[in-house]
């Protein structure tokens, strides 16, 4: 039972607690490197930043939460991370980019971050929901942002959880409290990008991640994030969903008239475009 507790805590969460732990989190690894090498190099490319801004949920985040909450921000509101880095303007993002690669650099053996394999399982969210966005004509950039972002309060909690593997092997009530915590989660990032003045049609769809089909407003986008949610499972090969292993919705998978076929061809095309993403990490802006 201690064990259960303890993780309903972490569910437990506030987003009061979530927004101290968000300002504090650095670059995730994999890609810090290459934001401080931007910056020293004096690298003014938009296009060349913006792909690794694409490649950094926190610092994506920022910018996207900068544009919603300017007094000029239009009343329809920034939904993805390119509307809003041209609200921001490329001097201001370019400002945010050095604060943000520097700020924590004296601070590396005491700082948190994405999880390598939350940023895997971030990255991997974010192609599939561009790819399928534009199989059924919505807009893949705003779909990019959200599957980038989707999982955010879940990521911060991780980078901050020191007993999930302890739990994971005495918790008795394994299964619902996966599925506890997931629900949690999606409503803690829903509830944070409200707080951030995100627009309804950005947050609708985190809200609604594992019930797609109770959104009223933006059903379509809910439910491709369902879907890329369980692609991302299969390609990084975790429990994405909580109910995983029992394949995608079929209610979902029928109401976008999708086949499990075509799901399984979208995986190969999601780790083709992972290797572009590999390309841009490694300064190969050209092949992306």
């Amino acid at each position: 039972m201690l064990a259960f507790y303890g993780l309903m805590d972490r569910i437990n969460l506030t987003v009061d607690d979530l927004q101290k732990r968000f300002e504090t989190l650095t670059p995730a690894p994999r890609i810090s490197n290459n934001l401080k090498s931007l910056v020293i190099d004096g690298n003014i490319n938009p296009d060349e930043i913006i792909a690794l801004i694409r490649l950094e949920p926190l610092l994506a985040t920022r910018i996207m939460r900068e544009a919603n909450q300017m007094p000029s921000a239009r009343k329809q509101g920034y939904a993805s991370i390119e509307e809003a880095a041209t609200k921001v303007g490329f001097e201001r993002m370019y400002d945010l980019l050095g604060l943000y690669s520097y700020q924590y650099c004296n601070e590396e053996s005491t700082s948190r971050s994405y999880s390598t394999e939350g940023w895997k399982r971030a990255i991997t969210c974010a192609v599939c929901m561009e790819s399928l966005a534009d199989k059924h004509k919505l807009d893949p950039h705003e779909a990019y942002s959200i599957g980038l972002l989707h999982s955010l309060a879940a990521a911060i909690d991780e980078a901050y959880d020191t007993g999930s593997a302890d739990v994971a092997v005495t918790d008795p009530f394994g299964r619902l409290s996966d599925r506890l915590k997931s629900f949690g989660s999606s409503g803690l990032s829903y509830t944070l990008f409200r707080e951030w003045s995100f627009p309804t049609r950005f947050t609708d769809p985190i809200r609604f991640q594992l019930s797609p089909l109770d959104c009223q407003t933006t059903g379509k986008m809910a439910c491709l994030l369902n879907l890329a949610m369980w692609i991302t499972g299969v390609v990084r090969e975790v429990d994405e969903l909580p109910d995983q292993a029992l394949g995608p919705d079929i209610l979902v998978l029928n109401l976008l008239g999708e086949g499990e076929q075509t799901l399984w061809n979208l995986v190969t095309e999601v780790s083709d475009r992972l290797l572009r993403a590999d390309d841009i990490l490694q300064g190969k802006y050209s092949l992306c």
